[in-house]
């Protein structure tokens, strides 16, 4: 590989035989170039109003360009003005919109973003996923995720056959930075009618729940969250007790379905619903579950 050399002189760096030292040492199509910074999306959100004011006002795009450049610092170029100014782009582009008005739907999205559910980030996208063995439960998240990013048809419950698991995925930054408030910060939404409590602990008990024996259990790594749900329960009827220390951070968990041994994190606390209360849970709140729905009612 050949060594670049470029004379250090300041005259000689800006002018070497009558040719920029870009042109001499950098041929065109063997130029560096550097990549423009991606802006986040607040940010772009924020200059396009700014545009978009602007110009209504007369500005000419070059005095757009200046006034943003001095005012905040950040480089826009002619063309990006020119589409906003013309509503051909918008920062938006392809996200999917979400407003968080509450309802049902986004009360068991956020159970499931609580329970079984993860935020993940791949490059620029910001997704919600869930990855079940139960198709039902993958169904009914898909189609309240679907109901909130205003699709027509449901997300597609895809099957891997790796992990032995119904996975359902949807992006949208906006719904992603919802579900990354702190857990008290959406009680509004859950609390904000009895259907919406429903929804939400129905997903919960969807995605945490247990029924053997005609014993209802549910676990979590937090034991804050088992105890609003306790506190949830009491509202319909329902009481629990818990919750109690389970398994210890460090312990060794075995996946059923792969077989795939993986050591625990966090320690893991559950919480017990009485025996007599059941009919109460099944008639108030229930599974989205089959199996464990015909478990709750034997």
């Amino acid at each position: 590989m050949w060594k670049l050399t470029i004379p250090t002189d300041h005259v000689t760096t800006t002018i070497h035989n009558g040719r920029s030292t870009a042109r001499t040492y950098f041929p065109i199509g063997e130029r560096p170039r550097k990549a423009a910074p991606y802006l986040p999306l607040d940010t772009r959100l924020k200059l396009f109003h700014v545009v978009k004011e602007l110009r209504s006002q007369g500005l000419s795009y070059g005095q757009l360009q200046k006034h943003i450049f001095d005012t905040t610092g950040r480089e826009l170029s002619k063309s990006s003005v020119s589409y906003w100014v013309r509503g051909i782009h918008n920062p938006l582009g392809r996200v999917n919109a979400f407003t968080p008005t509450a309802c049902p739907e986004l009360a068991y999205v956020i159970g499931v973003a609580l329970s079984d559910g993860n935020l993940n980030v791949h490059e620029h996208h910001r997704e919600i996923l869930l990855s079940v063995t139960d198709r039902d439960f993958a169904e009914e998240f898909s189609r309240c995720l679907a109901k909130l990013l205003h699709r027509a048809l449901p997300y597609k419950v895809r099957w891997s056959e790796k992990r032995k698991r119904c996975i359902v995925q949807g992006a949208s930054i906006f719904l992603y930075k919802f579900l990354s408030h702190r857990w008290l910060e959406l009680k509004p939404w859950i609390e904000h009618c009895n259907k919406c409590t429903v929804c939400y602990l129905r997903a919960f008990f969807d995605g945490e729940g247990c029924i053997s024996r005609r014993q209802l259990t549910i676990s979590n790594t937090n034991v804050e969250l088992l105890l609003y749900a306790r506190e949830l329960l009491r509202k319909f009827g329902v009481e629990s007790t818990g919750p109690y220390l389970g398994k210890l951070a460090g312990t060794v968990l075995k996946d059923s379905q792969t077989g795939k041994l993986y050591k625990r994190k966090k320690n893991c606390y559950y919480s017990y619903v009485s025996v007599r209360n059941l009919p109460q849970f099944a008639e108030h709140i229930g599974f989205t579950i089959e199996r464990k729905q015909r478990r709750l009612r034997a």
